[in-house]
């Protein structure tokens, strides 16, 4: 039996070192192990084992669903795959973990094929939170202009998906209203780590460093803390300081009709000015 044909390349990769010298019970163990970073990655939990799974897969709503959950069926397999899923981590992986445990390559072979099977049902199952319909949400004419909703919303995201939602909603800032956009990106980076801050940064400045787009910097200047400023890199900021002073230079506005005929772009420099 050739089993490398008979999986999934990515499961096959994950035992490939194990299998091919004969460890068949740490063949297992990485089977399991794949198993498991597979569920982390669609759900965003950190958890593990047992645990791992009913975060994932338990409760009346669960963030994996393997079907629709609209009848008893329906309800009775989302069940039973977590309860199996259960098994796995209580029966087969914490034995092998927590002891010495001699498998045959035949025991190897059958458990793996069965986590194969497991393994098309996780990768088929419907995640609560998709990119897609999360970024409809920022964008919606009905975002709440409140920092309670944006908190709420950040909520939903899964941990490590957290960065991932930062980028994508950035690339689209020119599409959003500015104050609505502020509320998130306030929200999102409290909840971002020392490094996600850094790398989010860098984008920025790599954006600040080409754009011509006076929107972009407009919502750049509106959206995130003045404290930003200095992080930029000296070639962004010197830049769109320059801009931004030649705006200042040609303002020009009306104080009969209150209007601002000229240099919008500038008043966007009052908060970061100091910065200079």
């Amino acid at each position: 039996m050739n089993l490398e044909t008979l999986l999934d390349q990515r499961l096959w990769q994950a035992i490939d070192n194990c299998y091919t010298n004969r460890n068949y019970t740490g063949c297992i163990i990485d089977a399991i192990h794949y198993l498991g970073n597979l569920l982390r990655k669609k759900t965003g939990l950190q958890s593990d084992g047992v645990v791992l799974v009913g975060e994932s897969l338990g409760g009346k709503s669960p963030k994996l669903k393997v079907n629709k959950l609209e009848t008893e069926s329906d309800i009775n397999e989302q069940k039973g795959i977590e309860q199996i899923l259960r098994g796995i981590y209580q029966a087969i992986r914490n034995p092998r973990s927590h002891e010495k445990h001699i498998d045959d390559k035949m025991d190897a072979v059958a458990i793996i094929i069965f986590l194969n099977y497991l393994i098309k049902i996780i990768d088929k199952s419907k995640s609560l939170f998709t990119m897609e319909s999360f970024l409809e949400r920022v964008f919606e004419p009905d975002f709440v202009e409140k920092e309670r909703y944006a908190e709420l919303l950040i909520d939903e995201i899964p941990i490590k998906t957290r960065f991932e939602v930062f980028v994508e909603v950035f690339r689209k800032i020119t599409t959003g209203e500015g104050k609505k956009l502020r509320l998130f990106f306030y929200a999102i980076s409290k909840v971002l780590n020392d490094e996600e801050i850094k790398q989010a940064i860098e984008i920025i400045s790599e954006e600040l460093k080409c754009t011509n787009d006076d929107q972009v910097v407009r919502i750049v200047l509106q959206c995130f803390p003045a404290e930003w400023w200095n992080r930029y890199s000296e070639v962004s900021r010197l830049r769109i300081e320059n801009k931004l002073i030649q705006s200042i230079r040609d303002g020009s506005y009306d104080i009969k009709r209150s209007k601002c005929l000229g240099g919008s772009l500038g008043t966007w420099s009052r908060n970061i000015f100091r910065y200079f």
